[in-house]
């Protein structure tokens, strides 16, 4: 009895082409997903700052918990933010504090804030919009008297300095109901001023983040 072949024979397959394809939009997919994911990245920083500030279980102080959350989150943001050599990060009982220097932000004598101090301003800006907390602006001096038209004294220059940081801050979007003005003169320094360094330091602004 002759052999019958089978007349259904497998065709060899000649769309080698499809492979390619599938790998390429493949590779276009995983291409797309990290450009979304970098998109994503200085909103999910900002997002984790917001978590670190949530309020304490009652009857919790703040300082006894999440405090080094919210001192690192911050130190780190600013750092890659590329202003940690123009701030100094502290945190004390009244909440973050983000202390400008005066000659980042004003010429001498003045409550004018310049073109740099602007720029300084507008990056770390970028970390309030994700909080809620409320924000005082501190304006300090150093010990020595100042005279002049507009400013007869250290109170009003300092005074001057922080309402000029809360009007821009409010220009870039920062409410000003969250924000309350205040300036020391030269009574609330750092140091002692028995030097020109530490007199400096006492000249500064800081922007103080409260806790809820």
């Amino acid at each position: 009895m002759p052999i019958m072949e089978d007349e259904h024979k497998c065709e060899e397959f000649d769309q080698e082409w499809i492979f390619t394809y599938g790998d390429m939009v493949t590779l276009l997919l995983a291409f797309f997903i990290l450009l979304f994911s970098f998109c994503k990245t200085d909103v999910e920083k900002f997002r984790s700052v917001a978590e670190s500030f949530k309020p304490t279980p009652p009857g919790t102080p703040f300082f006894q918990e999440g405090q080094e959350s919210v001192l690192d989150n911050l130190s780190q943001r600013i750092e890659s933010a590329e202003i940690s050599e123009e701030v100094y990060v502290t945190i004390d009982e009244r909440g973050v504090v983000v202390s400008f220097k005066d000659t980042v932000l004003f010429e001498p004598a003045s409550a004018t804030l310049t073109s740099e101090a602007r720029q300084t301003l507008g990056r770390f800006v970028k970390f309030l919009y994700a909080l809620p907390n409320d924000i005082e602006i501190e304006g300090h001096t150093d010990d020595r008297p100042i005279s002049g038209a507009r400013f007869p004294s250290n109170w009003e220059l300092s005074a001057a300095r922080a309402g000029a940081v809360a009007r821009f801050m409010e220009g870039e979007g920062i409410k000003g109901g969250r924000m309350r003005v205040v300036g020391y003169g030269e009574y609330r320094p750092k140091f002692i001023n028995d030097s020109q360094a530490k007199r400096a330091l006492n000249r500064r602004i800081d922007v103080i983040i409260k806790p809820d």
